[in-house]
């Protein structure tokens, strides 16, 4: 039988009726399932019209969902180095595949491993390889020595779970079931086909390896830019036109997001049987989303976009005895670390830069809405190329280095992010430019 910790019912009470004790003595484990590339629009969680995550939203019935997260950084590294340090990106300088997160950063997986958490972490891709810097604070980290898909994360981490259940766990699992490459033109046609039947060599081509690997990073880092060359772009220009074509990709990636969510079922289930998930704290949550032909791009990484389809990611909390709950105020992917820390009545590190979403969980929306920040950055790129914004409910505003271009986009009309509004709306430019400048100003002096 699972008993909550004191500090839960201390600082939740909507959690739990238990009367206060002592201080508890098996705190809860922590469970951070980062699923690379899952954007948050794509889930019918969050009203998508395909059924893509049935057993996600059952677990939901038992925790808070927070409905507009935004990540900080735009591909894997900077993203997932902003969760775990709780920087922004132009503090950690996590950018591109040539930077790393400072030595100097306190990390999440740090602070849990110094309380005497057995600490692990697993991950399927190169971006969050040793040499970039999120090894620190792990007993154990494999990076790119499993498959990427989710189905092989279940074993090994069961068997690590099981390894040692004297002490509480911190354990990271990063699976990429619906990061492209995708191997279309082998999967079952009932799952390639499952939604929206279409060109499947077309697809390949964007979807695939070809494209993702050869063509695209390929080429941009052989021309040290953050866009391909001509040749690509005329195709992609080509395909962003074509609304049968987008239609397609999109249907091919709610089909691994449906997969990835049959995985995460099993491995729920095996949590239940083995008596884990009475003492758990789960976080879902994504680094970053991909496009499918909005403004005219496709995929991530590359080229620096700022749109919501790559930002607007997934968070949702479940613990034992957590009251359910949809949060609609805006939070950000920093605020992922702060909030665990009191969850478990740890110290928060003074340079974190996030906010404990506790109140929040607790009910408590924010009394008027706060401004998010994001960085895109291009992976390939050693340009020095960047692009920061700042978004509030209706506008977003984005500010590009070395060129000093700026763009206002009014998202209620303009969703797409295509239509420049900042010499009709100059106010609005001004106070959002200002906003930004203030911020990034902030960053500069807690280097």
């Amino acid at each position: 039988m699972s008993i909550l910790p004191a500090f839960l019912a201390l600082t939740l009470p909507a959690w739990s009726g238990a009367a206060p004790a002592a201080k508890p003595a098996q705190p809860l484990n922590v469970l951070i399932i980062g699923a690379d590339t899952l954007r948050a629009d794509h889930l019918s969680l969050h009203g998508y019209k395909y059924p893509t995550s049935p057993n996600i939203e059952r677990l939901a019935t038992r925790g808070v969902v927070f409905e507009r997260t935004f990540s900080q950084g735009s591909y894997t590294l900077s993203s997932f180095a902003s969760l775990f340090t709780s920087r922004y990106v132009e503090q950690h300088h996590a950018v591109s595949k040539f930077t790393a997160i400072s030595d100097s950063e306190t990390m999440l997986a740090e602070v849990f491993q110094k309380a005497g958490y057995r600490t692990a972490g697993f991950t399927g891709g190169p971006n969050l390889a040793l040499q970039y810097g999120f090894g620190k604070g792990f007993d154990t980290y494999l990076s790119g020595d499993l498959p990427r898909q989710m189905d092989a994360y279940i074993p090994v981490a069961l068997k690590w779970i099981q390894k040692d259940r004297a002490k509480p766990f911190f354990l990271f699992l990063q699976p990429q079931d619906v990061h492209p490459p995708f191997d279309v033109l082998e999967l079952p046609e009932a799952e390639r086909d499952r939604w929206d039947p279409g060109d499947h060599e077309r697809t390949e081509r964007f979807m695939g390896t070809f494209y993702l690997f050869r063509a695209f990073n390929g080429d941009a880092f052989a021309n040290n830019k953050p866009e391909p060359s001509d040749w690509l772009q005329k195709e992609i220009a080509a395909a962003a036109k074509d609304p049968r074509t987008k239609r397609h990709m999109a249907s091919i990636y709610d089909d691994r997001v449906a997969h990835l969510d049959a995985s995460l079922g099993r491995f729920f289930a095996e949590l239940e049987r083995l008596g884990v998930m009475e003492d758990t704290l789960i976080v879902l949550v994504s680094d970053h989303g991909t496009l499918f032909g909005e403004g005219g791009k496709f995929a991530h990484g590359m080229h620096m976009s700022t749109h919501d389809g790559i930002f607007h990611v997934v968070l949702a909390v479940w613990a034992p005895g957590l009251a359910p709950r949809r949060v609609k105020s805006p939070v950000e992917l920093v605020d992922v670390a702060p909030t665990l820390l009191e969850l478990a009545g740890l110290p928060r590190p003074e340079p974190f830069e996030g906010r404990s979403l506790v109140p929040l969980m607790r009910g408590q929306e924010d009394s008027q809405e706060r401004p998010v920040f994001g960085t895109a950055t291009a992976t390939w790129n050693e340009s020095g190329a960047i692009k920061h914004y700042v978004r509030d409910p209706r506008w977003k505003f984005v500010s590009e280095e070395p060129s000093g271009k700026t763009t206002l986009y009014d998202l209620a009309s303009d969703p797409e992010e295509v239509r420049d509004v900042s010499a009709a709306r100059p106010e609005e430019a001004q106070r959002l430019s200002g906003l930004l400048t203030r911020h990034l100003q902030r960053l500069l002096s807690r280097p």
